[in-house]
């Protein structure tokens, strides 16, 4: 493999634990996410504490004057980590599989990854032959049957693993390993490639490959230690964006702190509006509830300056439902007055939110 080095071509020096990002390409949500994570988890340290985060990117620039180290990556190493079947998730394996020549224990974390409790506490969970991930997802039994598990079943038929001697499958958006791993990392890439040859039907087939490898070993759970929000992305884009927008990117020591004050969870109603929506819905046919659902919980968020700039997100949920509806039931769902409140729904908690809602609703059916 490449040697691994700074931008300044001077090797790093191995540590004895590193927080490790990989982010490439020039997307703002994306470096925003990959900051927000690090002053999450520098958020977390005690007085005296320190943290050796490192980011392997091909835009080290973007980084300048953080409290981290960058590891720079050229396009013919991003090209040659995505393999000959161009699986772009292979490059996470390499990744990992690069920066355990860095440091006795790696935890990798995607940079959709908000850190709730004290990083170095998850390092004293890793040791050799002693794994952490993110979460296990499910076990290999309860989805071999699907449609689209049936390919990668037929490979790991050939490994021996069927439904009756199954295996856990973790998702691995934190993965903590040591430097002794790299044999391991090594088969995952290699079943990525021997599973993604061809076509594949799966997306996540890095972490399977990462599980699969990991199968029979002790791995522990970091769910508690963190939140992986990828199912939720929209929401916290919106209030990572405000908080910069706020505070600018240029690190500084008071940043982590700052951080603090952004929600770690999407803006949902309280339990008894939450009950009250259901109820209210009750009587409407599946589709209808699921678009009044995202339209009333957009209105009903708690009062919170970061959750006012990501209302719309339950909003824009719902337009997108409405967008899979004929044009027949959707005209239905607005009726013959286009700036009035559908009929069919009930009203949202703010009077002031039914126009802009309904403004919102009809430019994006307009776009």
């Amino acid at each position: 493999m490449t040697p691994i080095t700074s931008p300044a071509s001077t090797p790093l020096e191995i540590a004895p634990q590193q927080l490790l990002y990989l982010i490439y390409g020039d997307k703002d949500v994306y470096r925003r996410e990959a900051k927000f994570s690090m002053l999450t988890a520098l958020a977390q340290l005690k007085r005296g504490e320190s943290l050796c985060i490192r980011i392997m990117t091909d835009r080290p620039q973007d980084y300048a004057g953080w409290p981290v180290e960058t590891i720079t990556l050229d396009e013919q190493t991003l090209k040659g980590w995505q393999g000959d079947n161009g699986y772009i998730h292979r490059r996470k394996a390499c990744a990992i599989a690069q920066g355990l020549r860095l440091a006795d224990k790696t935890l990798f974390v995607d940079t959709d990854t908000l850190f709730l409790e004290n990083p170095l506490r998850l390092f004293e969970k890793i040791a050799p032959g002693q794994y952490v991930m993110d979460r296990f997802e499910y076990d290999w039994s309860t989805v071999c049957a699907r449609a689209d598990y049936v390919k990668l079943g037929q490979h790991l038929q050939a490994h021996g693993i069927n439904a009756q001697n199954s295996f856990k499958l973790y998702n691995s958006g934190l993965c903590g390993v040591t430097a002794g791993d790299s044999a391991m990392l090594e088969e995952s890439i290699r079943l990525i490639d021997e599973w993604t040859r061809g076509s594949f039907d799966i997306h996540t087939i890095e972490q399977i490959a990462i599980s699969f490898a990991m199968r029979d070993k002790p791995v522990q759970e970091a769910k508690k230690f963190v939140y992986h929000y990828f199912a939720e992305k929209n929401f916290f884009h919106a209030m990572q964006k405000h908080f910069f927008t706020q505070h600018g990117e240029q690190f500084r020591p008071q940043l982590p702190a700052l951080c603090t004050e952004v929600p770690r969870c999407k803006p949902i109603p309280s339990p008894w509006q939450r009950l009250r929506i259901k109820w209210k819905l009750r009587n409407k046919s599946d589709s209808l509830k699921k678009v009044g659902r995202a339209l009333l919980y957009g209105s009903a968020a708690p009062e919170h300056p970061y959750y006012e700039v990501c209302r719309h997100e339950w909003w824009e949920s719902a337009a997108r439902e409405i967008l899979r509806w004929d044009e027949s039931k959707q005209q239905k769902f607005f009726g013959p007055h286009k700036g009035r409140w559908p009929k069919q729904l009930p009203k949202p908690a703010r009077a002031n939110d039914e126009q802009t809602i309904i403004a919102y609703l009809r430019k994006r059916l307009a776009d």
